[in-house]
């Protein structure tokens, strides 16, 4: 893997992390010291052949009686995984900055959380 793929990650790390800042997440918070630490790697790997990584920031359980977790991929930035109970299918949905900092700061509304529990519907043929 090229630099160029690292510097795009590390990028995105940078985004999220100023991200972080502005919505109050302290910098010695788990999520935070997650993502820092994973740009702190990357830097370490320039030239190293790896593949790119996917962390689990939060999982947040309960939610009749389902969970939410907030992962964040180097390469795309925040994804959501929500389950309506536990062992029913994963809903995976790419997630904004805004709902991001809301799962971190765990100011999940009821809307909210409908958005991430609904599978997006099928549109082949």
């Amino acid at each position: 893997m090229g630099c160029g793929v690292y510097w795009q990650q590390i990028k995105e790390l940078n985004r999220a992390l100023g991200t972080m800042r502005k919505y109050g997440i302290p910098e010695t918070a788990d999520a935070y010291r997650q993502l820092a630490g994973t740009r702190y790697d990357l830097l370490g790997k320039m030239g190293v052949k790896l593949p790119r990584s996917i962390i689990q920031i939060s999982k947040l359980v309960g939610f009749s009686p389902g969970s939410i977790t907030l992962w964040f991929d180097v390469e795309c930035g925040w994804m959501t995984e929500g389950r309506i109970r536990p062992g029913a299918p994963p809903v995976y949905k790419s997630a904004s900055d805004e709902i991001a900092m809301a799962i971190l700061k765990r100011e999940i509304t009821d809307e909210l959380e409908e958005i991430i529990m609904t599978p997006d519907p099928y549109l082949g043929e």
